[in-house]
């Protein structure tokens, strides 16, 4: 655009009219702010929880001890595990029956440092058939050129095994400690006496891991073919158990699919295959009047 001004004095005019005078253009837009990028369909949808998860750097505050009487308030969570930058999906629901007989075949019968594949259930039905026979059954089969993946994101379940400590709080007191009518809380006495009596009590923990078979040849971005295999870990402590699943998840990225605890020297190594479920970890420390029950606790 042009403005019309008068002349200066001694300035000449531009046929008859004021010379124009040229005015500044205005400055131009700011560009448009970027594009966000479409998601994307196929990758994981996780909610914003897990970019704001739980860091943790030690196995006491991975898996935390749990108390009779203590409510859950989170039964399952994303944690991130700050030594091996790693996220871990943890539950702490309880395990049932179903839960046992799901892994029994392995803690029955697996050995330590061996993968495994479930064998099928006619395989299992025979195993059964020859124990109940007094028969020695065939060994589970291992699987051969075992490539257990690393999860992205594994898997930890956190039952009752991996939470109770051994000085857990007793409140079914069935010797008379408390005298009041209407006391409802732990009994200090029972406690300690069942504390110390497991405490001196061996114990064997097990502890089911479980990934996927890679496919061979190794293809990227497709590493895995969806077949669950298996291993298991036997351990002295809770402590010990805790920190397997620890490390397992956090350097390996493999899953925790259950874990129990029975009593040193009444396990399936010792003892026929009758199993019988404890309800409280401190059972396991009196003495069974059946010699061919194995006590499970989980």
């Amino acid at each position: 655009m042009w403005e019309l001004s008068r002349p200066a004095p001694g300035e000449p005019e531009f046929y008859g009219y004021p010379t124009p005078k040229a005015v500044t253009p205005p400055p131009p837009p700011p560009p448009p702010p970027p594009m966000i990028p479409p998601p994307d369909l196929f990758a994981p949808r996780l909610d914003n929880s897990v970019n704001q998860s739980e860091e943790v750097s030690s196995p006491a505050d991975f898996i935390q001890t749990h108390y009779a009487g203590e409510s859950l308030i989170d039964t399952a969570r994303v944690v991130r595990i700050a030594p091996f930058r790693r996220n871990v999906f943890i539950t702490l629901h309880s395990a049932q029956v179903a839960d046992f007989e799901e892994f029994r075949w392995i803690v029955q019968h697996g050995d330590t440092e061996v993968w495994y594949e479930k064998p099928r259930r006619s395989f299992l039905r025979q195993m059964a058939t020859l124990e109940s026979s007094g028969c020695e059954p065939e060994p589970l089969p291992a699987l051969e050129n075992a490539r257990p993946v690393s999860l992205e994101t594994p898997r930890v379940w956190a039952s009752a095994a991996l939470t109770t400590p051994i000085d857990d709080d007793i409140y079914d007191c069935s010797a008379g400690h408390a005298n009041e009518e209407d006391f409802s809380g732990a009994c200090p006495q029972c406690t300690d006496e069942k504390s110390e009596a497991l405490d001196a009590t061996p114990l064997v923990y097990y502890v089911v891991l479980s990934t996927c078979q890679a496919s061979d040849p190794f293809i990227h971005g497709a590493h895995f073919n969806g077949r669950q295999i298996y291993k298991l870990v036997k351990c002295g402590s809770r402590e010990a158990a805790a920190a397997e699943a620890f490390y397992s998840s956090g350097i390996n990225g493999w899953s925790v699919a259950f874990s129990c605890a029975m009593r040193g020297g009444e396990t399936f190594e010792e003892r026929p295959g009758k199993a019988k479920r404890v309800e409280d970890l401190w059972m396991l420390a009196d003495d069974e009047e059946e010699e061919d029950v194995v006590r499970v606790f989980y």
